[in-house]
């Protein structure tokens, strides 16, 4: 008789909600399939996280927005030194998973710091990053797209532009003002490469009054946006769809199941303060769920107020229901970005604190069956 895997039942279980009923019919990698949960801090006295994995399997955390690294090439049980990548290196990171090669990418600037092996070394080039038909989005332009504390690109796997680098982005005029009555100005966007980080395109927008951004594609080539809203007095997580490799952005929704915080910092105008928090986001390898569309999404659960109690949540029908969450913290958190290995090993890398906010960084390792199972 065929033993299934705590993971393998919840995704049938899981699958038996939706209208036509998908059950794994293999066991998923890995073959150890006991609860994982580790945890240890990275970086001290920083913020912004950013994590990725590159084709290697090698995990890099950063930290600074994207200023400093450290690596781990035994899937985050150990880790190097910390370092920094370069005296002006700064943005969101992306694997690119044609050539290998690692970029951290300062849009707004036009350069990038690329990495050809697993993060060791990083060179500085410059890109061009071309403006959306807004004219918003180019480098050195008085309106750039910025993917400072966004969550980490992706390259597409799927329909015609495989291999396209896509990240998100956000749009912020005037450029780098906080204050609430710019907030409508602020909308999310996506940067993508078709010539592996050369040159960049900005996307349309995705929505007024979003900041923040992250993304997955899904296996039928839609690209998933979950966004920050700054303006949103339910505290949910605004939602857009590519059906076209990112470059326009539509279908536009309200999350039911995803809430963020308030925290009203730079709150001056109505009644009822809202302001979010960046969040982590990502699909995990279909080699650790047969097949499937796994997403997974973290950020702190204590809607409309302070930032505590980081939490993961998945979701089985690509992004319309979330019905799994697990506390991975209680004390003050805020922000986080998510990455996951081919052997389902889930990387959250998340700001905390024990007495206060961004004291530390923080790496927590835990797999599919830790979030699937309560009691662990």
């Amino acid at each position: 008789m065929t033993r299934f895997s705590a993971l393998t039942l919840t995704l049938c279980w899981i699958a038996t909600m939706l209208p036509d009923p998908l059950c794994i019919a293999q066991e998923p990698a890995p073959a150890d399939d006991k609860p994982v949960f580790d945890m240890q801090d990275l970086f001290s006295s920083v913020r912004i996280p950013n994590i990725t994995v590159t084709t290697h399997g090698t995990v890099l955390a950063f930290a600074g927005s994207g200023n400093r690294v450290r690596r781990s090439t035994d899937g985050g049980r150990t880790w190097s030194p910390e370092r920094k990548i370069g005296p002006d290196a700064g943005g969101s990171a992306i694997v690119d998973n044609q050539t290998g090669d690692v970029m951290v990418v300062r849009s707004k600037d036009g350069f990038l710091w690329r990495s050809r092996d697993d993060g060791k070394t990083w060179q500085r080039e410059t890109i061009v990053v071309r403006p959306n038909p807004l004219g918003h989005g180019a480098s050195g332009s008085t309106v750039p797209a910025q993917t400072t504390c966004s969550e980490s690109g992706i390259t597409l796997q799927h329909g015609k532009h495989v291999g396209r680098l896509l990240m998100p982005a956000r749009v912020q005029p005037p450029e780098g003002n906080n204050d609430q009555q710019w907030w409508p100005y602020n909308y999310n966007t996506a940067i993508y490469s078709d010539d592996h980080g050369k040159t960049w395109q900005t996307s349309a927008p995705v929505q007024s009054g979003t900041g923040e951004g992250t993304l997955a594609e899904l296996s039928d080539g839609r690209i998933y946006y979950n966004s920050r809203s700054h303006m949103s007095v339910d505290h949910k997580r605004r939602i857009a769809w590519s059906h076209d490799g990112g470059a326009m952005w539509v279908d536009w929704q309200v999350a039911d199941d995803l809430f963020e915080v308030g925290e009203p910092f730079y709150f001056k105008y109505g009644t009822k303060p809202s302001y979010g928090c960046n969040a982590g986001l990502v699909c995990m390898p279909r080699s650790a769920t047969g097949g499937k569309d796994v997403l997974l999404f973290s950020t702190p659960d204590n809607p409309g107020k302070t930032r505590v109690r980081m939490t993961i949540w998945a979701s089985f029908d690509q992004g319309t229901s979330w019905p799994v969450k697990r506390l991975v913290y209680a004390g003050p958190s805020a922000y986080s970005s998510l990455a996951a290995g081919p052997d389902g090993t889930i990387y959250l890398l998340f700001e905390r604190g024990e007495k206060k906010l961004y004291e530390q960084i923080t790496l927590v390792r835990v797999n599919l069956s830790w979030l699937a199972d309560p009691a662990k």
